[in-house]
């Protein structure tokens, strides 16, 4: 009885003897060392995966089409701008950063239009609202406004006016993705009454592309990331020539690829704008 009893005894410690030197060795090469060392390293290689940042979005450039053939290079007055202005955007698309944007009540100056218009004595501001954003949401800055202009030789009750329409800004292939459609609607209209539109070939004025219809002009401009879209309608402008026509044609040859350019000359980079 006391035999055995040894025995199973001795068999009991063989057993757990087993079972400690197959654990042991399994917890160590685990641990890589010590078990105090190796918590921390698991932890801050968990904090390190938690904290990454995101990789930012790439923007894909905006390539507007081509207008029709036959565009020629326009001649416009190089104007010196009374100031730049840079917007920036959201890479996601998701939350427009209007605070960033120009202001419709100064995105031509009395001193830039001067320039280009001859006689032009004064510049006030009317009817400036703000406007709706594609989200849904609205800027507090003015996106509609009218220019009311003072031009020597006009009388009081027929001055000549400049409307300006910022239309938004965002991420190029969402700026794009409008004029595109715009565009080729203009292309089909210019078609049924040729010499009714007047379109420039892309970046020759130093913006993406823009066209007229005469009274309207809609410019895109591109800056890195960020696209935009700008409307101004000249109305007036009867005496900057001989004759109404001959100033119409003044307004639209003239005035007209000259704003354009400004636009482009404008619209720069943050550090340029604070400059």
């Amino acid at each position: 009885m006391s035999s055995r009893m040894t025995g199973r005894k001795t068999t009991v410690a063989a057993g757990v003897a087993i079972a400690i030197a197959v654990t042991v060795p399994a917890y160590t090469a685990y641990a890589a060392g010590t078990p105090s060392a190796a918590k921390p390293t698991a932890s801050k290689s968990t904090s390190s995966r938690s904290t990454k940042p995101k990789p930012t979005p790439s923007v894909t450039p905006y390539s507007p089409p081509a207008p029709p053939e036959g565009a020629a290079p326009p001649t416009a007055k190089t104007i010196k701008p009374s100031g730049h202005f840079a917007v920036r955007v959201d890479r996601t698309g998701k939350k427009p950063m209007d605070n960033t944007w120009p202001s419709a009540t100064g995105l031509f100056t009395r001193a830039e239009l001067q320039q280009v218009i001859p006689g032009l004595t004064d510049v006030s501001t009317t009817m400036c609202r703000t406007g709706n954003l594609p989200d849904g949401g609205s800027t507090t800055k003015s996106t509609t406004c009218t220019l009311n202009l003072r031009i020597s030789g006009e009388s009081d009750d027929d001055r000549s006016k400049l409307m300006i329409n910022i239309r938004g800004f965002g991420l190029p292939q969402q700026i794009g993705k409008q004029w595109t459609k715009d565009l080729a609607q203009a292309r089909a209209r210019s078609a049924k009454r040729p010499g009714l539109y007047t379109f420039y070939p892309n970046k020759s004025l130093g913006t993406s592309a823009a066209y007229t219809d005469g009274t309207t002009t809609k410019v895109l401009v591109q800056h890195g990331d960020v696209a935009g879209e700008i409307w101004f309608s000249g109305i007036g402008f009867t005496t900057l020539d001989s004759d109404y026509l001959k100033s119409r044609r003044a307004y639209r040859t003239a005035v007209v690829p000259s704003l354009v350019q400004l636009l482009g000359a404008k619209f720069t980079t943050t550090a340029k704008a604070a400059a």
